[in-house]
């Protein structure tokens, strides 16, 4: 209430709501798929929208995102009263479907998506020919396999692989080798 000395007064009522920084308690990532989703978990007090990549957006209201690519990325985490973001690195698990090595420094080496030496760096990577041979295994911190076995190249034809990630999950698959 607001009076002066001729006893007018005006009121008004101020609603305060609580805002502060989100924090992120989790990122579920459903990778390895032709459709990758993240979701983003949060706590605190705020209204927050959520961004992928980018700390200046676009946001969205939406703490999900899907048809991410595989690799590395950043989640960020906006308060809408300006209290800050957050922010947090991720990985998405993904296998290239072929490579091209020819040495134009475009695909040409095969490696999983979203391997580095802070996530899942104890992998086990396998390739095979087409008669099941083992053909290298790879380092997952390494570039990736350049498509030769003891110097000498392989034809282009299909591959197979086997990972076994730090985490314990396995996945099979091929990918192409492109001459």
């Amino acid at each position: 209430r607001v009076s002066n000395t001729d006893g007018c007064y005006k009121d008004r009522t101020v609603t305060v709501l609580p805002s502060n920084i989100a924090t992120i308690t989790d990122v579920e990532i459903f990778d390895a798929t032709q459709n990758n989703i993240i979701t983003v978990i949060v706590s605190g007090e705020g209204d927050y929208e959520y961004a992928l990549d980018d700390s200046n957006g676009p946001y969205q209201d939406s703490n999900s995102f899907d048809n991410v690519s595989p690799g590395f990325h950043t989640v960020y985490v906006r308060d809408k009263n300006d209290c800050g973001i957050s922010e947090e690195l991720i990985s998405v698990i993904g296998f290239p479907k072929f490579f091209t090595p020819n040495d134009d420094t475009y695909n040409d080496f095969w490696q999983v998506y979203g391997v580095n030496q802070q996530f899942q760096p104890n992998s086990m990577i396998l390739i095979y020919d087409r008669h099941g041979k083992l053909i290298k295994e790879l380092d997952p911190l390494s570039k990736g396999w350049d498509g030769t076995l003891n110097g000498h190249n392989l034809p282009a034809t299909d591959y197979w692989f086997q990972v076994t990630l730090q985490d314990g999950r396995v996945y099979k698959g091929h990918f192409a080798l492109k001459r």
